[in-house]
């Protein structure tokens, strides 16, 4: 009788030895799937199969009832990370910024209202035609603002929105250029004798002149690989019909030559130069990008002109 209570007492304690190991294995496996789930949740979907082979432990985990719960959980653990990790897929495909309209000195205009007006697929200052946020017409290169610049002749700084002249200011009159873009309202005249080569200081400071033209919207436009000289002012100019439009002759005092060579981007140009990373700005000005829909990553107050945030003027 003896003999038999020690055998039983060996057998006993031969079975809980393991039985004890084999838990603990079961549980370790039990937190390092969770550790794995968890990472899943953060980094990719391609772990989650991974995870899934633990649930093998629940059969070996035999010894007790504890084991079975634990397992369990595991696996519905793992079937749940796939719906984080799909979550966060759709939002990094479809992320994206809504268009803001820009808003030029109290109004917001064709080319800061988030449409494309004329339906060529680029919105707002995308849009070659679109000289600023300060520009009524994405059709022609033309403002469409009334009495901007309307004058057949007499003509101030293109870009400030206004046709107010002042002391110190932008001035120059059609008459003075031999191409005539006063077209026939503003004929050339050969013996008008008030055509200053020279603009004041003031000028050259304050006219905030893209890069390619000058002060008086006298624009260089590549189209098709042809350069032109455009004048912005006529209200039928556009890229569609480019060899229309009003030529015109540079003031060389106040033009703002293009350098593409040097990284700048051109007017009627939204991407750097091929082999630029980023674009060439004057001063302190911040560089940028713009995408088809008109937005760039320009402070509030700038807009992205020629690859470099400039203030909206007026505004």
């Amino acid at each position: 009788m003896s003999k038999n209570y020690l055998i039983g007492v060996c057998v006993l304690l031969a079975c809980s030895g393991p039985g004890k190991g084999e838990t603990d294995t079961a549980v370790a496996s039990d937190t390092s799937t969770s550790t794995i789930t968890s990472a899943t949740t953060t980094t990719t979907m391609t772990t989650g199969p991974t995870t899934g082979t633990d649930s093998t432990s629940s059969t070996t985990a035999e010894p007790t009832t504890t084991e079975a719960p634990t397992s369990t959980s595991t696996s519905t653990s793992t079937t749940d990370t796939t719906a984080p990790a799909t979550a966060t897929e759709t939002t990094t495909t479809t992320g994206g910024g809504n268009c803001v309209p820009l808003v030029c000195d109290g109004a917001t205009y064709a080319c800061g209202d988030c449409m494309d007006n004329d339906g060529d697929g680029l919105l707002d200052t995308a849009d070659p035609e679109c000289v600023s946020p300060c520009d009524d017409r994405e059709d022609t290169f033309a403002t469409g603002l009334p009495g901007d610049n309307m004058d057949p002749c007499k003509q101030d700084c293109f870009f400030d929105g206004n046709s107010g002249g002042g002391a110190g200011d932008c001035a120059w009159n059609l008459k003075c250029d031999p191409k005539s873009p006063g077209g026939d309202k503003c004929p050339y005249d050969e013996n008008y004798n008030n055509c200053p080569m020279e603009q004041p200081q003031e000028c050259i400071d304050t006219c905030q002149v893209p890069n390619g033209c000058d002060c008086f919207g006298c624009c260089t436009v590549v189209v098709d690989g042809m350069s032109y000289d455009v004048f912005l002012g006529d209200l039928d100019c556009s890229v569609a019909q480019i060899d229309t439009c009003q030529q015109c002759t540079k003031n060389p005092d106040c033009d703002d030559e293009c350098h593409p060579e040097e990284c700048e981007v051109c007017f009627g140009e939204t991407e750097p130069p091929p082999g630029c990373d980023d674009p060439t700005c004057e001063g302190d000005a911040q560089p940028c990008q713009i995408d088809e829909m008109g937005q760039s990553d320009c402070p509030d107050g700038l807009f992205c002109q020629t690859g470099c945030c400039q203030a909206i003027i007026p505004g």
